[in-house]
């Protein structure tokens, strides 16, 4: 099977029982398309800080390193929260 075969099928059973199984499918298969071309990792703010103004994803981590929430906004260094071991971001495109 291949990847978009794989994607395909996920995306068919995640939303069998949807009203609007179409385009929930197709927004799922072009996100999993998106992740795979653009794979990277999450990067910790005590290691690299996001751009002003730059659409990111945010994610508090707790002790095992699995992410406790996610929020997206467009970071500002004044209004933005106070980076720590425990938050990690990744950068997002502007559609």
């Amino acid at each position: 099977m291949t990847r978009i075969e794989e994607i395909r099928q996920v995306a068919a059973y995640k939303y069998k029982d949807s009203d609007f199984r179409v385009p929930n499918m197709y927004c799922f298969i072009e996100g999993a398309q998106w992740a795979d071309a653009n794979s990277q990792k999450w990067l910790k703010f005590t290691e690299q800080s996001p751009q002003e103004g730059e659409l990111i994803a945010l994610a508090v981590i707790n002790d095992g390193s699995l992410p406790t929430s996610y929020k997206i906004i467009e970071y500002e260094t004044t209004q933005s929260p106070k980076a720590d071991e425990k938050m990690v971001w990744y950068p997002l495109p502007r559609l």
